[in-house]
Parts: C-alpha cells; structure tokens; sequence
C-alpha cells in the first residue's frame, strides 16, 4: 500500500492542473442528472412508440375485421356452450384389403391314356364340351383284341381241364369204393385197396392245380378285356377342351410313361371350378377371413367386376413375397374368363362386411 501510495503521489505530482477544471468528484455528480433526464426520454419514445403499433398489429394478426363491435359473452351463452355434447372422437375410414392373384382352375386336367397306342378316333375340337363318360379319344386295340382271345382260349383250356380231372376223381373214388368190398369179401388182395386210395389222393391234387390254372386263365381274361376298354379315352367329368394335343393317327405314350405336360391326347377345363388366388399382404392378413366377400377386376375385362367370396386362406405364409394367398371364388360362374388372366381383387373389409350382413346384402 505504502509503494502503490508513493507512485500516486508522483503521478499527481507530475499533472497539470489546468485552472477551471473541476475536480473530479465533481464532474461524476453533474453526470448523474443527465443519465436520468436520458433514460426516461428513452422510457417515453419506447411506450410511444408501442401505444402506436398496437392497430397495426391488429390489423395484421387479429380476426377479420367485421365492421361489428364483439359482444361480451353472457352468461347464458356460457351455460349453454358448457350444456353441448363433448365432440365425439373421429374414428378413422373403414379400409380395405387390395391383393393380386390369377385366375386358376381347380378341375384342369390333361388326357393321358394309361396305356400307349395309336390314335384311331378323335371326335374332339378346340371349345368342345364333353360329359363326364363320353368318349373323348380311341386308340388301337388290334393286338390287345387278339390278345384277349388268346386269353379266353386259355382260360377255356384249362377249365376244359380242369372238368376232365373232376371226372377222373370221380370214378377213382367209385373204384376205391368197390375194392372196399372185395377186399372185405375176401375176393380181392389188400394192397388194390391201397392202390385206389393213392389215386384218390393224386387225382385230388391234380384237381386243386387244375382248378387254380382255370382261375388264374380266367383273371387274364379280365385283365385283357380291362386293357382293352382302357384304349377308350372317357371325360372324367364335365367340360370344355381348351387344348388338342394330338390328332387322329399319331402315337401316344401312356401316363405312367412320364412325358411333359403337353404330352397327352387333349385339355380338358371345368369352367364352374375357375378360382382367383390372390397374393395379400402379410399386414393384412389378419382383415382377411373365410366368407368375407370382394370384387375382382381381371385384366381381361377392366370393365366387368366379378362378385367373389373368400373360400380359403393357404394356411402358409411366402417369406420370398411377404404375402398370404387366399382363393376366392365366383359368386355367379363367370364367362369368357380363362385360367391364368391376372385379376385384381378387392376385399371388404370385416366391418363392411357386418354392415352388409345387417343390410341383408
């Protein structure tokens, strides 16, 4: 303190005082007042200039301005707005399910003859329809027919044979039956009655095997005439021919042969057994249940909507497509609507639904 009070002093003691001027306590009261008159000045301008911008911001943040001077609200009002049922809570639009599918036949079949052959008659086009039980195709059946009349020839063969053993058994027995008596008289050796005895047992036998050739001659016979009705092609239910595979006098191979799918004497569809599957997504698959009615719009006819009703829904999910596939099927059988016509369908969504249902719909 003593240093620092030393060097003030020299410092004080090297200054100029100028006459006039004041010291500097001062020159600090005589500001003060000035500070004051400043600061209240301000205060003014500010709550002026306030005062003035408050129409402005009316003008550009407040109501539209109707020309009319606002009421106070009464009291009444205010019963009455309190009196008003609490608005009800917005419940979000029924939706529904959208899913993409093809048209698929559930009764699609392709000829296949169970044997091989040649194609001798062929009363079928493109279009034509058939019942269940008629003729579609016939094969040749020269050496299966002359087989089976080997096979009945055989089968008569042996049953010829069979009778004559029978016979022979017979009179064995009779002879046997005789030398019984001889014997017992005294008028024939013991040991002939051996001898009928081992021929008895040997002729019966020969009857037993006799009678199994007779039979298994006769299973021939079936199987040939069995072979020979399976030359005939047969409709194995109703239905339209999409596809003619083969034409008369070309060769066929039969179904236990293998062979592609075209191989084969026709196509033949039932158009009541025509289905939609359709692919939904797996979010949805939750708004999807059996009964559940839609409509389908096939790419074919974008201007024709289908009345579909869910049927099934494939217990089994595509993880590769992230999708559910449920069939659908026509309400009303469809015409000119052919297998693989891609469709898009869509479903009502449950609620709908029940509110059809209340409908009578």
């Amino acid at each position: 303190m003593n240093a620092e009070a030393n060097i003030a002093n020299r410092l004080r003691s090297l200054s100029i005082e100028r006459e006039g001027t004041p010291p500097a306590d001062t020159a600090a009261s005589r500001r003060l007042p000035m500070r004051g008159v400043a600061l209240t000045g301000l205060a003014v301008a500010l709550a002026t200039a306030a005062y003035m911008s408050l129409p402005l911001a009316e003008s550009l943040w407040g109501p539209t301005a109707t020309g009319s001077i606002s009421q106070p609200v009464k009291e009444t009002d205010a019963i009455a707005q309190d009196q008003l049922p609490a608005r009800l809570p917005q419940t979000p639009p029924l939706q529904t399910v959208i899913g993409s599918g093809y048209v698929v036949a559930e009764k699609m079949i392709t000829l296949r003859p169970e044997i091989g052959g040649k194609v001798v008659e062929l009363p079928l086009d493109v279009g034509d329809h058939f019942a269940a039980g008629q003729v579609i195709a016939q094969l040749d059946t020269t050496t299966d027919e002359i087989e089976l009349r080997i096979a009945r020839s055989q089968a008569a063969g042996t049953a010829a044979a069979a009778r004559r053993v029978e016979v022979s058994l017979a009179q064995t027995r009779k002879t046997l039956e005789r030398t019984k008596l001889l014997v017992e008289r005294g008028a024939k050796a013991a040991s002939s009655l051996d001898d009928d005895s081992l021929s008895v047992v040997q002729l019966t036998s020969d009857l037993d095997v006799a009678r199994q050739t007779a039979e298994t001659a006769g299973l021939q016979v079936e199987k040939q005439e069995r072979n020979l009705a399976l030359h005939r092609i047969v409709a194995p239910f109703d239905g339209v021919i999409v596809t003619r595979l083969v034409g008369p006098g070309d060769m066929v191979a039969s179904g236990t042969d293998g062979g592609g799918p075209r191989d084969g004497i026709a196509i033949l569809l039932d158009p009541n057994s025509l289905t939609i599957d359709v692919d939904i997504a797996q979010s949805n698959a939750a708004r999807i249940e059996p009964g559940q009615t839609a409509v389908a719009v096939l790419d074919a006819f974008p201007n024709r909507k289908f009345k579909m009703r869910v049927r099934t829904i494939v217990p089994a999910a595509s993880m590769q497509k992230g999708t559910v596939t449920a069939r659908l099927e026509f309400l009303t059988p469809p015409t000119r609507v052919l297998p693989n016509i891609a469709a898009k369908v869509t479903l009502d969504a449950p609620e709908l639904q029940a509110n059809a249902n209340e409908r009578g719909l």
